[in-house]
């Protein structure tokens, strides 16, 4: 798909969630869209599927439009076809993590009205047990048709194998602006809130479509291995599919699996969270079998500088003669549950040192950087940075968008989305991106970045991960303290992880302490981002 028709695909605004896949077939024919272990999946096949779903969800249950229907079920890429076809049949998609608590999934289901429930035989028996768990009027049994020979659930609706291609439905004709999917935030800093977002917000950034079309095209593959509950996820796909560029999903990521359908497929890019590539490049993976990567992209948390230097070793954007090579392109995605995804992008450049932190915004989005009172700060000033979108309100659900009440915090008087997210912009506009404000440690009248104190951590050879938090002190109010996870087979102690940070940083922004865990003693929620909380919590006791 050429850049000259992806550009007229984007900028087409009859282009909507609910017919994306008819728009595509109608007009690209069936071209293949996924490669995996289990074969090669065409767009006819992807919409055959989705048309089924749609008029299984139409029919058996009356659907209405508007009706939330929840997503708990095993994580793989049925999850986005079932939620295609939800929104294609004019309902409201609300995904799920599997790996959710009994305790999360009944509250969310009581905060966004869903009585309709998507799960499978696994996640059932593993994480609910029995239908009086939850308040559900409706249990729809999922299993892949791979799994045939799993019994039916009591009190449960099952998708019919197969179903002619005159029972089904044209797609829903939705307003672009009406909510089709409740996502919810990660819940770092407390219970997740369910965003709603609207077609006009999950393809809100379609232009990068046609940026995508500078560096890949109907040839490449993407490997995917993202939770289907995540923006994120569903953001990649949504846009690979209106890009043409083919897929490669795995249930859950894992660095031995990742390398293998790497190498067996010929992946040529990967998308991933900052957590996953840390993973693989701590994993010291042979550089042969990432031979094919030409694109690296990170989205959903900072993406350390050390981290960015050890995946451009891996791959290449072009290879030259006598072995050189042009180093790997690696994109830096910024996005927001409630923004629908992504909004910004930074693309690391070899010839221009820190290119990687530096984003612009992505058409039609637009940025600026405020100080406390809401007036804009000069180039290379610190401030929250902020994002509006023509025709987009992000709100919570059961909020109205118009709201002032249920949206104060989120928006400004003006409309304008708080991110919560400090930045500057230089004098060409480009935004850097220095941290949370909720996570800037204030030690005796200092402001000390938590990015910039784990940058200098992790810069350390035996530090494979980093993460720098406040804790409560009598006189300075805060102290500065990290935490650590070590390479492989690497060793340090803290007083050398302690004089390393004081060499590279000034003494207020040094940390006092840093507590060195064992692999995997970082604590993640589900989309795999560190809970900062919990290491306070934790540490504020040992310190008392």
């Amino acid at each position: 798909m050429n850049i000259f028709r992806r550009y007229r695909l984007a900028s087409d605004r009859g282009v909507t969630v609910a017919n994306l896949v008819d728009e595509l077939l109608r007009r690209r024919g069936d071209i293949e869209v996924s490669v995996g272990d289990d074969g090669r999946f065409h767009l006819a096949e992807l919409h055959d599927e989705i048309c089924r779903m749609d008029a299984f969800l139409r029919r058996a249950i009356a659907l209405a439009p508007g009706q939330p229907v929840a997503i708990y079920r095993t994580n793989n890429r049925r999850c986005f076809h079932w939620f295609l076809a939800i929104i294609r049949a004019g309902g409201i998609a609300a995904p799920l993590n599997p790996m959710l608590s009994l305790a999360e999934v009944r509250r969310i289901l009581a905060e966004s009205g869903a009585r309709i429930l998507i799960t499978d035989k696994a996640v059932f028996e593993r994480s609910i047990g029995s239908r009086e768990a939850l308040d559900v009027r409706i249990w729809i049994q999922a299993d892949d048709q791979s799994d045939g020979k799993v019994e039916t659930l009591d009190g449960f609706l099952r998708l019919p194998a197969a179903a002619s291609a005159e029972a089904f439905f044209p797609p829903t004709a939705i307003d672009p602006s009406a909510t089709v999917a409740i996502f919810h935030t990660s819940g770092t800093s407390g219970f997740p809130k369910g965003a709603a977002l609207s077609s006009n917000a999950l393809l809100g950034a379609r232009a990068s479509t046609v940026l995508a079309g500078v560096f890949l095209g109907p040839t490449d593959l993407a490997l995917i291995a993202l939770p289907w509950s995540h923006i994120m996820a569903v953001s990649i796909a949504l846009y690979g599919l209106m890009a043409g560029i083919r897929g490669c999903f795995l249930d859950h990521f894992d660095v031995a699996a990742a390398l293998d359908q790497i190498e067996r497929h010929g992946v040529t890019s990967v998308v991933g969270v900052p957590a996953m590539f840390a993973r693989l490049v701590n994993s010291n993976p042979d550089p042969e079998r990432l031979r094919s990567v030409r694109l690296w992209l990170s989205a959903s948390d900072h993406l350390p500088a050390e981290v960015r230097l050890q995946l451009r070793r891996y791959g290449a954007l072009l290879r030259l003669p006598l072995g050189r090579r042009i180093p790997p392109v690696l994109l830096n995605g910024y996005g927001m549950v409630e923004l629908g995804g992504l909004a910004m992008m930074g693309i690391e450049l070899s010839f221009l040192a820190g290119s990687g932190d530096l984003c612009f915004p992505m058409p039609p989005f637009r940025i600026r950087v405020v100080d406390e009172s809401g007036q804009r700060v000069g180039p290379g000033v610190t401030g929250e940075c902020q994002i509006r979108r023509p025709g987009l309100a992000p709100h919570y659900w059961r909020d109205k968008p118009d709201s002032k009440d249920g949206n104060q915090h989120l928006l400004t008087s003006d409309g304008w989305l708080r991110t919560g997210d400090l930045a500057t912009r230089n004098r060409l506009g480009l935004i850097r991106l220095v941290g949370r404000m909720k996570d800037v440690i204030k030690c005796g009248g200092y402001s000390v970045y938590a990015r910039e104190l784990e940058e200098a951590v992790q810069a350390h050879p035996a530090v494979a991960r980093a993460v720098a938090f406040g804790l409560p002190h009598k006189d300075k109010g805060e102290i500065p303290v990290a935490a650590v996870e070590l390479r492989m087979n690497a060793e340090a102690s803290e007083n050398e992880l302690l004089e390393w940070t004081r060499q590279r940083l000034a003494a207020y922004k040094a940390p006092r302490r840093i507590w060195i865990l064992e692999a995997g003693g970082l604590p993640l929620n589900p989309n795999g981002k560190i809970l900062r909380r919990v290491l306070q919590e934790r540490f504020s006791r040992e310190i008392n």
